[in-house]
């Protein structure tokens, strides 16, 4: 492994030579991607938004009830969920900037530059990067509402990539009719029916299309289409942005007016799941491009980034599921939307698909509402008093996942949390001189009193982000089932099923230190006499684990089981590691058992890098047909015989321990260190003058954190099997 690892650098220093004295260039042909670059755009903050679509301009009340006896949407209020979100909150999540100073300094080991954080910068900073500000590689440079991150214009002013096909049809279901929850509907202005409004949108996109050229200058389309036929998708941070500042929305009956301050467009792209897709299959385009210096065209414009330089796959993972099928596919355990339609239970959900099949990301993690879209009073309920969308709710931007952890810790901090946890604002607030990160600039300080406009309320941040902690542990315990739970007390012979209910794999996103296990305790009349799996609370990691210094050893009758510890390792050729965390230098995987989708086709998975693998082997053969059929996994285990009670749960980590020391470690540069000893210079570079604090900032959060749901293992799902009476009896 060390031998290619040598035979790597050599090639990585000669390529890094063409890009030397240019580290604030953002035309690095290494990390180059179709899509919007630098300097072709500006992006409005989301501060005005918060005037309708918050609470700026009132609350969101009805003076008539509507269909479901409801006046007060507040609950629903578009503008609080996304600031509660970790979108909303992306350029303010710690872990990140941990993680981004670990590929600055793994860059400049091997590239000479800092220029792998421009991945990191690209999605996390959209407003930032896309306005320039990403060329100043160490963050520095970021300012105001760049800390907002995934923010409201720069979605709304997101383009389709593939204007043409989904104008004709092809693209996304072909009939509108159904798939988008078109009626052309007589009762509306001609401009506010679908087709009309949508021909409009395609003329917009045909301007975006003009903006966009390859590395080399040329068009990068020919006739409306990627000029490569192999390009198919975009993905990895790979972003067409409106050149205009039109907004693009899911909805053809939003007209403009006296109360409407936009110039909207009807985007079928903002309906469909591709607009995930956008960020969400993160490729590393380096692992693509190596090499292809002197190429008329380089590799990452030439084919799609699921096809090269595997970060993460939840898109593809997507994908590949009966839900990205035409038409999609019921929702399974408690991700699945309202039965029969319009019954109004107290948290139902529904879809715009017959049957309230679920087809599209949005479905679940923006999960649609009996709501408007804003607090003016105009601003039709929705679907009731929509003619042209008549079963298509508003989706919630609360863009849930299952980041418990850093939604509460970010509440913690707050402007307005009146009991802020002093430990963490101690360690993220006010520390200009010492790091980058300034969490209190966008709209944590523009809508606090004394900025806001006269007759304005601020918003409720904190409460915002404790809604939204809230909602990411509900979506955590709809997202598996533990079921057929069976053991044999005369041979210990336990089996059962987890379920994966979400559309992708369980667990999915970044693959860094996220892991689901699996942890079986049984018991003989109240006394443990076996576990797998064990969960050292005081240590805060796992027992027994491999290769973890911070591990306590396994006690007596305990045992650690790497197969029921669900996650992806990721391998790296350049550091010679099988397990990495170096996600920069990350060259495949080498551990990928995660829990496949319902309907996955493990056939097109290679294609997309997110087969199955098993100690750096592809394994496609890891689940059996009817478990990618039905989406789950069939366990076997034997533990000890004759027990009473037997209790299996199924707990979710957004970060371990082992993955904050790797943070810590590598960039104080001691301790359990990965790399050779003239790459660690975080320290001492002048480059990191606001980043080498990070090391210690990111275990100190972790260490007054731990015991937070997240870091803490959050309970999933679980299942018991207890003795009858009789036998119990029969046990004493």
């Amino acid at each position: 492994m060390r031998r290619s690892a040598l035979l790597l650098l050599p090639l990585l220093a000669a390529l890094a030579s063409c890009t030397e004295g240019s580290k604030a260039a953002p035309s690095n042909p290494l990390l180059r991607m179709p899509g919007t670059q630098p300097g072709q755009v500006t992006l409005d903050g989301s501060s005005p938004c918060y005037a309708c679509h918050g609470s700026g301009n009132g609350p969101w009340v009805r003076p008539t009830p509507d269909q479901r006896n409801r006046t007060n949407y507040e609950e629903y209020n578009l503008f609080r969920a996304w600031q509660g979100s970790m979108m909303g909150n992306s350029a303010r999540d710690p872990l990140m900037f941990a993680c981004l100073t670990v590929a600055a300094q793994d860059s400049m080991h091997v590239l000479g530059n800092a220029d792998a954080v421009d991945l990191c910068m690209r999605c996390h900073f959209p407003k930032g990067w896309l306005e320039g500000r990403a060329a100043v590689r160490n963050v520095s440079a970021m300012t105001g509402e760049d800390y907002d991150g995934i923010q409201c214009t720069f979605c709304h002013r997101l383009s389709d990539p593939f204007p043409r096909p989904t104008a004709e049809g092809p693209r996304e279901g072909g009939t509108f009719a159904v798939h988008y929850d078109e009626h052309d509907s007589p009762a509306v202005p001609p401009q506010a029916r679908s087709t009309n409004a949508a021909l409009g949108t395609f003329a917009a996109d045909q301007e975006m299309t003009r903006t966009i050229l390859r590395h080399s200058g040329i068009p990068f389309y020919e006739g409306l289409q990627p000029f490569s036929p192999l390009y198919d998708e975009a993905g990895g941070g790979q972003y067409f942005v409106s050149p205009a500042r039109e907004v693009r929305g899911p909805f053809a009956d939003v007209l403009p007016g006296a109360t409407e301050p936009h110039s909207p467009l009807y985007s079928r792209f903002h309906k469909g799941p591709f607009i995930c897709g956008t960020c969400h299959d993160v490729s590393n385009p380096l692992m693509a491009n190596l090499g292809a210096t002197g190429q008329p065209d380089l590799p990452s414009e030439v084919q799609p980034s699921y096809a090269f330089g595997h970060v993460e796959r939840t898109f593809s993972e997507y994908r590949l599921s009966a839900y990205a099928q035409p038409g999609g596919s019921p929702g399974k355990g408690n991700f699945r939307p309202n039965t029969p339609s319009r019954t109004f239970p107290v948290n139902g959900w529904e879809t715009d698909q017959p049957g309230n099949n679920i087809s599209k990301c949005q479905d679940c993690h923006m999960c649609s509402r009996w709501t408007p879209g804003s607090n003016d009073l105009t601003s039709p309920v929705r679907p009731e008093q929509s003619e042209e969308h008549p079963n298509t709710w508003t989706p919630c931007h609360a863009m849930t996942g299952g980041n418990v952890w850093m939604s509460e810790i970010l509440a913690s901090i707050a402007p307005d949390n009146a009991t802020p946890d002093a430990r963490n604002v101690s360690l993220l607030v006010g520390r200009a001189s010492e790091l980058t990160c300034d969490p209190m600039q966008g709209t944590w300080t523009s809508l606090m009193p004394g900025n806001l406009p006269a007759g304005q309320r601020p918003p409720d941040i904190a409460g915002a982000l404790t809604l939204a902690a809230s909602r990411n542990r509900g979506v955590l315990g709809n997202a598996a089932n533990i079921t057929d739970l069976s053991y044999a007390p005369s041979t210990g012979a336990l089996t059962f099923r987890i379920q994966n209910n979400t559309g992708h794999k369980l667990i999915s996103g970044f693959p860094e230190g996220r892991r689901m296990f699996v942890n079986v305790v049984v018991s003989q009349n109240g006394v443990k006499v076996g576990e797998v799996n064990p969960y050292d609370a005081a240590a805060g990691t796992l027992r027994g684990l491999p290769g973890s210094p911070s591990s306590p050893p396994l006690g007596p009758n305990e045992v650690f089981s790497d197969p029921l510890v669900y996650e992806v390792a990721m391998r790296s050729s350049i550091t010679g590691e099988d397990r990495t965390f170096h996600f920069a230098l990350a060259t495949s995987r080498y551990k990928d058992n995660r829990i496949p989708p319902k309907g996955f086709d493990v056939g097109g998975a290679t294609e997309r890098l997110v087969e199955p693998v098993w100690e750096g082997m592809s394994r496609p053969d890891w689940f059996t047909p009817a478990e990618y059929a039905g989406g789950y996994d069939e366990v076997s285990l034997v533990v000890p015989p004759g027990a009473t009670d037997v209790a299996v749960r199924l707990y979710y980590q957004t970060t371990s321990r082992e993955y904050v020391e790797f943070l810590r470690d590598e960039i104080n540069g001691t301790g359990h260190l990965t790399l050779p000893r003239a790459a660690y210079v975080a320290q001492t570079d002048p480059f990191f003058t606001g980043l080498r604090a990070w090391g210690d900032t990111i275990f100190a959060l972790w260490e007054n954190n731990k015991d937070r749901d997240g870091a803490r293992p959050y309970l999933m799902a679980q299942g018991a099997w207890t003795a009858p009476v009789t036998l119990r009896a029969s046990r004493r």
